[in-house]
This record gives structure tokens, sequence and C-alpha cells, in this order.
């Protein structure tokens, strides 16, 4: 990025430390400097508040103290804070470099994520965040922009307590940049805590895998408004193909309500590696044909990297021009002086130092002719030696090596002055350095063998909190203690110090010891009544674990209800314990009564006592079942719940059929045509039957049921 030449900071240097060298990102409260560790010769990022927030005693003690929590945290995930300065009207933060893009810039360029890309940079988000929750610190103003991607692949937090330090000043303007990620009880006043990012990394969600956020106004309040009393609409709704769990995962972190959301970022980022293990190739990768693969979320390198010996170097070079500039302007500046008596102007071949990249800096040497001004014969000394053929560079360094050695000739006295130093001034020396060479002995012992030696912290985890401090105060240190939650540590036993084991301190600074005092442990809460999934969010948030669970059947509890569970209500466990959960099933299954051959009264009556229903589904003839009694039911056995309906079918009794006249037909023509109307037939045969005629028929007219049998007599 190209700072403007109107920046009056850039090229400045605050402290004596840190050179600005360009201006890299603008905001509501604060600039954005690329500078130069002028002490350290490493690249920083500086954070200057602007001069509204700066001359705010209240913005100003409540930055310094923010920045003061925030670089304690130390991550792979998190910016870490290098410095900072605060005085009454200027306040910056120096935080580490980090090359690449920040999160909306990513957005910007390739317009959404897949559902892999998507879950690999929140689990990193969720990494960081989980840090500075565990220490009771929240981030307030969780947004693509405070979430960098380096060229190395690294996705890292930034801007940790910067949106509290500067909330005496939130107005329309800069409430905006944050009113598209602001939590519904931020939004109404009220207090927040750690769901409050969750929430804004659920926005987050929703704009990775669509492109876009899922809310718009004309105005922050407005934004705010619809972050209070809208839901978030299922990212599937832009993105078809998205799986329900992505879906639930977005539902879940945006809830209005910060109870039924995750509580902090540790329970989220185990949420999200279980979704990740979840989902299938085809699942994660949706639309990977176009957005690529996570090798393509790492931004290309702007500018080589530079290695310490390389600044180092530069910074040599930085200097020896400055050095060069400034003596041939003073050599100019007598020679002027002493022809004209004018006041000297400067050289247009001085020295000049240009930014170019991030990291380097290009010397560009002049010509030196002031040099050779002051000094021809040295010049026409280097002009008579033969010359071989040499490149720029060479000559550059040839010449600036010529010119260094004239200047240390050219200090020599030509002729020794005669000085007369008095008696009393020779006494009065001596005094002066007897005192300084006492001072000199006197920091020496201090900074070498006393108080302000330095010190190593050595590892004392595991020794009791009395052994470890008599082991530090036989050293010469100084160490208080303080309790702290351990679950693998017994009580008493050190745990940790502060500063941490292997760094190093001066004696006198002393230390703070972390001494366990036992697992933290948390109460069973009542989960009885509730449903499964409720009493295990229940578990989650009051650091438990869902255990075993067994189901039962009950009369009095629908199913999926928890009948109870062990350990009971109340009782005190480690971190992570898992509760046993005993569920309903609902009321137990009964038997299904035969119904066949009994009247649909009957049947009510039966079925009632076995906590069923009976309904009839119709009416059917039956030449088997006597009208009014029941041919069938379904079901027709086994078991169902109770409450059930049993559906049966009640006999209409046998068919009436008109009786056809067979006198004078056949018998195999009269069997036929009356078996094909359901009737039986029977044979008489008269005289033995000789022609096979019907003489006769009983019944021989009207009709009779189906399935009775006709008699036939036959001659």
């Amino acid at each position: 990025m190209t700072e403007p030449h109107t920046d009056p900071r850039i090229g400045t240097t605050l402290d004596e430390r840190y050179r600005l060298d360009a201006r890299i990102a603008d905001g509501g409260m604060s600039t954005v400097y690329r500078a130069m560790d002028v002490r350290l010769h490493r690249t920083v990022a500086v954070k200057i508040l602007h001069a509204h927030l700066a001359s705010d005693p209240v913005v100003l003690e409540r930055f310094a103290s923010e920045a003061i929590i925030a670089a304690g945290l130390t991550h792979d995930n998190i910016v870490g804070i290098r410095d900072h300065h605060v005085s009454g009207t200027t306040a910056y933060l120096v935080m580490e470099y980090v090359r690449g893009l920040n999160l909306r810039e990513s957005l910007a360029s390739r317009g959404r994520y897949t559902p892999r890309q998507a879950l690999v940079v929140l689990q990193a988000i969720c990494t960081g965040l989980s840090v500075a929750h565990e220490e009771g610190i929240v981030h307030r103003d969780m947004k693509p922009a405070n979430v960098l991607i380096s060229d190395e692949g690294r996705i890292k937090v930034a801007d940790f307590g910067l949106a509290r330090a500067a909330s005496a000043h939130t107005n329309a303007t800069n409430f905006f940049g944050t009113a598209a990620y602001i939590s519904p009880e931020l939004a109404k006043g009220e207090p927040s805590d750690e769901r409050s990012d969750i929430y804004a990394v659920g926005i987050i969600a929703y704009e990775l895998l669509t492109g876009r956020q899922p809310f718009t106004a004309e105005s922050a309040y407005g934004l705010a408004f619809k972050h209070i009393n809208d839901d978030v609409p299922p990212p599937s709704a832009i993105v078809p193909g998205l799986s329900p769990e992505i879906d639930e995962l977005v539902a879940y972190c945006t809830n209005k309500d910060p109870e039924d959301r995750p509580q902090n970022a540790s329970f989220l980022l185990s949420d999200l590696k279980q979704i990740h293990d979840s989902l299938t190739p085809n699942q994660l990768d949706l639309g990977s044909e176009t957005l690529g693969g996570l090798k393509d979320l790492i931004p290309p390198a702007t500018s080589a990297h530079t290695t310490v010996h390389d600044r180092l170097a530069l910074a040599q070079e930085y200097r020896d021009s400055a050095a060069a500039g400034r003596a041939s302007g003073d050599a100019a500046t007598m020679a002027l002086s002493a022809a004209s008596g004018d006041e000297a102007t400067p050289s247009p071949d001085d020295t000049t130092v240009l930014a170019s990249g991030s990291d380097h800096t290009q010397v560009l040497a002049g010509s030196f002719s002031s040099t050779q001004q002051v000094d021809q014969g040295h010049t026409q000394a280097l002009q008579a030696q033969p010359q071989r053929p040499v490149s720029a560079r060479q000559a550059k360094r040839n010449a600036k090596a010529a010119d260094i050695a004239w200047r240390k000739d050219a200090q020599i006295p030509t002729r020794q002055l005669d000085s007369r130093i008095p008696t009393r001034r020779k006494w009065l020396f001596g005094v002066l350095l007897t005192l300084l060479a006492a001072i000199v002995a006197a920091v020496g012992l201090f900074f070498g063998m006393g108080p302000g030696a330095p010190f190593t912290i050595p590892t004392l985890t595991g020794v009791t909190g009395s052994e470890a401090v008599q082991r530090l105060s036989d050293t010469g240190v100084q160490a208080g203690t303080r309790e702290v939650f351990d679950d693998k540590l017994e009580r008493g036993l050190v745990v940790g110090s502060e500063p941490a084991a292997g760094e190093t301190i001066r004696r006198f600074q002393g230390l703070q010891l972390l001494v366990s005092k036992g697992p933290e442990l948390f109460s069973v809460p009542n989960l009885t009544g509730r449903t499964q999934a409720a009493a295990e969010k229940d578990l989650k948030a009051a650091n438990l674990a869902a255990g075993k669970v067994s189901k039962k059947y009950s009369e009095e509890v629908a199913e999926g209800v928890v009948l109870g569970h062990d350990p009971e209500t109340g009782e005190k466990l480690r971190r992570g314990t898992k509760v046993g959960l005993t569920v309903s099933r609902g009321p137990a299954p009964v038997d299904v009564p035969v119904l066949a051959g009994i009247s649909p009264q009957q049947a009510d009556s039966e079925l009632k006592q076995a906590g069923l229903k009976g309904k009839s589904s119709g009416k059917e003839y039956s030449t088997s079942v006597p009208e009014g009694a029941i041919i069938s039911q379904q079901p027709s056995g086994g078991q169902v719940e109770r409450g059930s309906t049993v559906e049966y079918v009640v006999s209409r009794g046998p068919r009436m059929i008109e009786v056809p006249n067979m006198q004078g037909k056949q018998l195999a023509e009269a069997r036929r045509e009356l078996e094909s109307l359901g009737f039986k037939v029977q044979v008489e045969e008269l005289l033995g039957g000789f022609f096979g005629t019907v003489r006769s028929q009983s019944p021989a007219n009207g009709k009779a049921p189906e399935g009775s049998t006709i008699k036939l007599v036959v001659v």
C-alpha cells in the first residue's frame, strides 16, 4: 500500500525507537503504520489512537490497562503486543507485524469460502479466542477486519480490548463499523461476556459461507435493531447444498438468548471439530471447483523476508549514509561561509534514504562532490592510481571508504598546543575520576552479582509452594504466591510462575508463583424433566459432559424427557466429568386383543380395558361370519403404544342372490351357472339320471343367501 505524501508522521520516529515507514490502515479509532524498531531491528505494526481519543484521560487509562492485559495473551493465533506508550496527548500500541491480508480483504477478493475453508478459519479464530476467554478477556469487537491471514498461512486475531478502551467515545460513525457483528445484548446496552464474541463469530461464519452479511440497513441503529429482533437466516438459503449441520451451527451461535449459545470459544471449538469430522468430503468441499482448497487461502508474499543480519547491515548503511551526509553538509557550509559569509544551503547530492518494500531500505548515494571540493588533493590521489573496471556498487563503496579514511586523517593535529592545566583543576579531575570509578564499580556490582543481576527462572512445577519460595529466596529472588485451580496437580504444589520458567529477569524484580488449590469443582445441575438435548446443553454449560444414556418406559413422563441422572443434583465434580442420564421411552406397549367373531360393543370394551381405542372401518358381506360380528381388525395382533386405535370390519352377513330357474337344463350347465352365482349344488338322480336333465329344483325361485345349497333333481 503506498502511503500518501501528506501524512506528516511518515519518516518520524516515536520515542527515538519506532520509525514510521508506511501507513497501512485507517480506522475510526486509530491509524496503523508499518514501522521499524531501530533498537531490535525488526518490523512492527504501530497503532496510534486518534487525537480526540488520546486527549481523553479516561480513554488513556482504559487503553493502558487493556494493553497490559492483551500483552499477556501469547498464542500463535493471537497478534502479539510488543510495547505500548501512553502520555497526556499521545497513545500508541506496538504489535507484531503480520504480512498478508485481513479476512475482510480476503472475502472481498474471493467472494465466499467452501465449508472446509470456513471451518478451518473458524477453528483458528476460536483457538485464539479460547486463550482469551480462559483468562476472562472478552474481545468485544470480533469482525473480519480483526482476523489476519499471513503469507505463511497463519491466522491471528487482533485488537483485543481496544473497542472497550474507546467505548466512552462510541458514536454512530464508529459504531457502524461493528454494528454488523454486534450481539443483541450488547446492542441493547446489557452486560456482555464471552457469548457476545460467540455471536460475532456466528455472523462471521455466515459471511464466510455466503459472501454476504445476514442483515443490511441504512444506519448503524437500524442494523442493531435487526440483530435484536430478526433471526439470522440459514446459509443454505443463499448457497444451496450446504449441510444441515452448517445451518445448525450458525443458528446455535447467533441465538438471541445468550444462554442458548456456546458458553465460550472452547465449547464452540469442540463443536467445530465435531462438525468437521462428521461431514463428508463432498459436503466439506462444496464449491471447491471455483473456490479452491485450503492452500488457496494463503495470500501471496508482497515482499521478500529479511534476516536479522540483513536488517543490521541496512541499519548500519543508513547510519553511515546519514553521517556522510552530515559531514559533507558541514564541510560545504564551512567553505561557503569562508568565501561569502552567507548561510549554507543543502547540497542536492546529499545521500537520500528511500523506502523499498515493507522491510528493506534502499540507499541511493550521491557523487560525493562536496567532499571532493573540500579535499581536491585527496581526489587527485585517487585518480592517479591505476583504475580497474569496477561495478557501480563497488565504486560507491570505494568512494565511501576513501571519504571515511580522509576524515579520520583530518582529525590528527599538525602541531601540539601547550596546555597548562592548573593544579587545582588536576585535583578536581582526580576526585571526579575517583567518584566515577566508584559509581561504575557499584553499578557493575549491582548488575553483575547484586540485586540487578540477571536471573533465569527455573522450572518449579510439582514442588510445594513453601519449598519453591525458599529456593528462590536462597538465590536472592523474592517470590509471592497466588492460588489457581489445576486439574492435575494436588493442592499446595506449584503449577507455574509469572513470568514463566525459562525467562530472564533481574533479581530485584521478583516473581509470582502459581500454586494449585486443587481441581475446580462444578455442581451437577437439576436435569430431571429436561429434554435430552437440553440436559446435554446444561451439562456443557456447567463444564460437565453427558455420559451413558439409558432409556426406560414411563406411564407419566413423555418420551425423550430425563427421568433421573447419576450423580445426583448438587454433587461436586471435576471439569469434564460425565453424568449418566436416564431418559423416558414413553408408556410401555400393550397387547392387541383378538376381536374376530365378537360384536363391536364387546370389542370396544376389551380395547378400552387394554388402554386402546376401537374404530369401525366399515361393513362387508361374509358367508362365514354372522351379521353384526367382527370379520377382521388392523392391527391383527402384537403390541402397540398405549392409546393407539385398532380398526375393525363388521359383517353384513351373506349376500342374498336371486335364484334362477334351472328346470329343463342339462345338469352340467345348471351346475356351472349356479356355482358362478355363489351357490353350492346338491344333485339327486331320478331313475339313474340317464338323460341328465333337471326335472326340478329347491328352492325354485326367490332369493337365497350366497353360499347356500340348491338341490337339483335330475332324470
